[in-house]
């Protein structure tokens, strides 16, 4: 019976139970810090993307003389929305996808009046959309994030 008892009252232990539970709390705080700064990068880099196709587009109206070859052609016109995709993928930093990035080209200038679709004083709309996947310990969660960008085509 001494025994038995010596054995329930033995504290000898107890350390590493409170170190695992505390190791717990301090791990899965860590983990959900640097999760929330990749959700921050995320939303932060699909604002970026929308701003750079938008920009892309804008400088690359009907007045030049080619289509894109490629994201990094110079001298051309991107007036499809295939070519602006093309350059927002080749930017990287996410997982992007072609069908995350749509651009249109609505026909009307920066005051509302009407103009031809491309041409110079015209705009261009670029939306970039993302799903952000929160892995935490214990919170699983899908965080969407979108960013639209609205420039005039100066050339």
């Amino acid at each position: 019976m001494r025994r038995v008892k010596s054995l329930v009252c033995d504290e000898d232990a107890a350390e590493m139970v409170e170190f695992a539970l505390a190791a717990m709390i301090l791990f899965t705080l860590i983990f959900a810090i640097i999760e929330f700064c990749l959700a921050m990068y995320a939303s932060s880099f699909t604002a970026y993307a929308a701003q750079q196709g938008a920009r892309y587009a804008m400088v690359r109206g009907s007045d030049w003389t080619s289509s894109c070859a490629s994201a990094g052609s110079y001298g051309c016109k991107a007036v499809t929305q295939a070519t602006v995709q093309n350059y927002v993928l080749s930017l990287g930093g996410l997982n992007l996808k072609a069908s995350d990035i749509t651009v249109t080209w609505p026909t009307k200038t920066a005051a509302g009046a009407t103009c031809t679709q491309y041409s110079q004083g015209c705009q261009v709309e670029v939306t970039v959309s993302y799903s952000f996947n929160l892995s935490v310990p214990f919170l699983q969660a899908s965080i969407p994030f979108s960013s639209t960008s609205e420039e005039t085509i100066q050339d």
